[in-house]
């Protein structure tokens, strides 16, 4: 989804936010943008702009807005009162060609319209897109500012931001100045605001964490610093690096009722955003938190600091959850009979449907009814990878090494390339995972794992139509070992180092 800088910003009397960005890009193809956003009501902004001199030569005849995000549609139906100008503010004509878009009759200069910022009716779109309630908000600037063409170059920005009297801004963001950010790619950007927000920092190697909390929870705000860091901690030792100098985590209860245990999230650059009901009992509450932050933290590295580009969510959504499944046994978090339950789980969700499409073609049409198959067979993938890299190594390697040779090889600094042919490349390069390259990633055939299960000592029993995993009641030595490698007794050795 990085220190933030938090800013106290004095505010007149009338309660209104005003907020000046301006748009900087550092390189020649790149766009900048003047332009004032003023809050006109809990749920309601304004914004009035213009391209600056340095960018006048690329004014625009085409504008147009976000209009889906992460399955949350028709975003250009929030702006209304949209018209366009000259460099001298001149009235230009232009056509509404749909929702989000716009045609105007000459090259425009000058910009202004409103956006309303209600909640999203779905929940899940809450982690994805700007909102603002009477104590707190997101600011997304990727959602908000016209959509301007910039060659594949990120758009910069300075942000200012005013404030009303007990409010406060948390951002990952460069503070440059009185009230003002600089802002290196507006897609990412994410600003916190609202006047209920506690804060904790940690420093983690090179990295200054911030951890911003909204809402009232059954652990402390000092535990939940505490997992987090852990995470970061145990991930940066599997990948040798930081990701990032500055990280954000805002923890976020839903503002409106959502029944237990739902939770979105989402980690967009260095800001992770989570957004989660309650759960009935203290101990779930953490164990779901944990659950969040190592998915979530997880994305830091893949896919937000790889340089591969496509639809390749079913290896950064779905194999994530199984190393953060496997995260969870190994830190002692979940015990191993939880992590058979969730693998279960999964196994009988990908037998419930019907109709079978492969991992990479799924990954196309993730927000059209396809992100329960990214992750529950994501995940049986990674799992089979796991075993079959254990299995044929006796135990020397596992999808650990996978993860770290992808990064290795396709981290930020390395030039872009396809996701989908970049990763399946290494996955064949091992010869035990060729099949299940071919037959549950590119292929949709059936899972049948009875032969890797039998490998790590676990057998499948089906109960009422349902398959339950558990582990063999007489295991052989090297099915012992395997199970060892896969967690089956971090419990006990913790127990032993800490007596």
């Amino acid at each position: 989804m990085v220190s933030m800088s938090t800013i106290q910003i004095k505010f007149s009397a009338t309660a209104i936010v005003l907020a000046t960005i301006l748009l900087l890009v550092n390189s020649v193809t790149a766009q900048e943008i003047e332009a004032n956003i003023k809050i006109t009501s809990p749920a309601s902004i304004s914004v009035e702009g213009k391209l600056t001199k340095e960018t006048q030569n690329h004014s625009l005849k085409n504008w147009s807005f976000t209009n889906s995000i992460a399955g949350v549609e028709n975003l250009g139906t929030r702006v209304s009162g949209f018209n366009l100008g000259s460099e001298k503010n001149h009235p230009i004509a232009f056509v509404k060609l749909s929702e989000s878009e716009y045609l105007a009759s000459d090259k425009a200069a000058a910009f202004q319209y409103r956006v309303s910022l209600n909640l999203p009716k779905d929940a899940n779109g809450m982690a994805h897109v700007s909102w603002l309630d009477d104590e707190k908000g997101l600011l997304m600037l990727g959602d908000l500012l016209p959509q301007l063409p910039a060659k594949n170059q990120a758009i910069a920005a300075r942000v200012k931001l005013d404030l009303p009297v007990g409010w406060k801004i948390i951002s990952s963001e460069r503070n440059s100045g009185e009230n003002s950010f600089e802002v290196k790619n507006v897609e990412k950007a994410i600003f916190l605001v609202g006047s209920n927000w506690r804060e904790r920092e940690l420093v983690i190697g090179k990295t200054n964490l911030s951890l911003a909390i909204a809402g009232e929870w059954q652990f402390s705000d000092e535990d939940a610093l505490k997992m987090t860091g852990e995470i970061y901690e145990e991930y940066r030792k599997l990948f040798g690096e930081t990701p990032t100098d500055k990280l954000q985590i805002a923890l976020i209860r839903y503002p409106k009722e959502i029944k237990f245990g739902r939770w979105a999230a989402e980690t967009r650059g260095a800001n992770v955003t989570i957004l989660s009901a309650a759960m009935p009992f203290k101990t779930q509450s953490v164990q779901r938190l944990h659950e969040q932050l190592r998915h979530e933290i997880f994305h830091l590295w893949m896919p937000n600091n790889l340089a591969l580009t496509g639809n390749y969510d079913w290896f950064y959504e779905g194999f994530t959850v199984y190393q953060a499944l496997r995260t969870g046994v190994s830190m002692n978090r979940i015990r191993f009979e939880d992590y058979l339950d969730t693998l279960a789980q999964a196994y009988n969700l990908d037998n419930l449907r019907n109709r079978k499409i492969s991992l990479v073609e799924a990954s196309k049409n993730r927000w059209s009814g396809a992100n329960d198959q990214i992750y529950a067979r994501g995940m049986l993938a990674a799992f089979l990878c796991d075993v079959a890299l254990l299995g044929q190594s006796k135990g020397r390697r596992s999808i650990s090494q996978v993860f770290q040779e992808i990064y290795r090889q396709h981290r930020a600094s390395n030039a872009p390339e396809d996701g989908n042919a970049a990763i399946l490349k290494i996955l064949k390069n091992y010869m035990e995972l060729a099949p299940i390259v071919e037959k549950y990633i590119a292929g949709a055939e059936k899972i049948n794992w009875e032969a890797n299960l039998e490998s790590v000592g676990i057998e499948a029993k089906e109960e009422n139509y349902i398959t339950k995993l558990a582990v063999k009641m007489k295991p052989t030595g090297k099915q012992k070992d395997l199970l060892d490698k896969l967690g089956y007794n971090n419990w006990r050795k913790t127990w032993e180092r800490r007596k």
